[in-house]
């Protein structure tokens, strides 16, 4: 998002990622040319790093999507068919929205990574300027911090898209931040793969 998946291992990062933070940057200048191949091959480039407080880790991430920012952001924001899209997701649920689509919230309802937990939930609002940002932010649930934001820049005379994201997840007192960094850096770039998968296929649809 993006939401996410919260796992105490895994799940963490589900959540924060499917929902569907402030300012990302990544100038052309800040790639190494082993990004540069990456981006050109459709790879994501994730960086994940620690953060202070009730922040667990802050991950920032880039891919390019070989389809229109009007695709991406479909693929980001649309809630009625998202359980089907990410695997993890077991609903979307808007709960409130503005009359002109500026903003929603949405509950998110996350699988558990074992069978004798319970299902994880978040609530979170987001902001939107159609086709270029998203921003959102944690109201309540079964993490201890979320924000963060999506920026769509089109690339190639607008046939792609660059997607920028970042988000700062805190999950629980209890879980180590080294766990909570370990399952980020491993199902970002998953996550990034299935938007970028999606996008393909509405721009294709």
């Amino acid at each position: 998002m993006t939401t996410a998946s919260i796992l105490a291992c895994r799940s963490v990062l589900a959540a924060a990622a499917l929902v569907v933070a402030l300012g990302l940057a990544t100038p052309a200048q800040a790639f190494s040319p082993d990004d540069l191949e990456r981006l050109a091959a459709g790879k994501p480039i994730v960086r994940v790093t620690e953060a202070e407080g009730p922040i667990d880790g802050q991950v920032d991430a880039v891919i390019d999507i070989a389809a229109p920012a009007s695709a991406v952001f479909s693929a980001l924001t649309e809630c009625v068919r998202a359980p089907e899209v990410f695997p993890t997701l077991k609903s979307c649920r808007v709960l409130e929205t503005d009359p002109a689509r500026a903003w929603d919230v949405r509950e998110h309802k996350v699988a558990s990574w074992a069978s004798f937990l319970p299902d994880l939930s978040t609530v979170f609002r987001s902001e939107y300027q159609t086709d270029s940002r998203i921003s959102f932010r944690l109201i309540s649930g079964d993490l201890e911090h979320l924000d963060g934001e999506w920026r769509l820049e089109p690339i190639a005379g607008g046939a792609a898209t660059r997607v920028t994201y970042r988000a700062r997840v805190g999950f629980h007192p209890l879980v180590p931040g080294f766990l909570v960094r370990q399952s980020l850096k491993s199902d970002v770039p998953k996550f990034l793969d299935t938007i970028r998968s999606e996008a393909l296929r509405r721009a294709q649809g």
